[in-house]
C-alpha cells in the first residue's frame, strides 16, 4: 500500500536512487510477490525475462521489486 500511496514507479525509484548517488547492483522483479506465500499460499514467481524489458508491461504485471543498492564510489 505504501507504493500505491506514494505513486512511485519502478523508473521513478531508479531515477531517485541514481540522483542521490546510489548504484543498483541487483534487482529482482516478481510476478507473484513472495509475501503472498503467507497471505494467500501462492508460490513466489519471478517476472518473465521478456517482460522485464518492456516498461509499460513490466509496471503493470510486477507486484514486487527487490533492489540491492550501494553508494557510488
Amino acid at each position: 500500500m505504501e507504493l500505491v500511496d506514494t505513486g512511485i514507479s519502478i523508473e521513478r525509484f531508479e531515477k531517485i536512487a541514481a540522483r542521490k548517488g546510489y548504484h543498483i547492483t541487483q534487482r529482482k522483479y516478481y510476478l507473484i510477490n513472495p509475501i503472498y506465500k503467507y497471505k494467500f499460499n501462492l508460490k513466489p514467481r519471478e517476472q518473465f525475462g521478456f517482460m522485464k524489458g518492456i516498461p509499460f508491461v513490466r509496471n503493470f504485471f510486477t507486484t514486487c521489486m527487490y533492489y540491492l543498492i550501494k553508494p557510488k564510489a
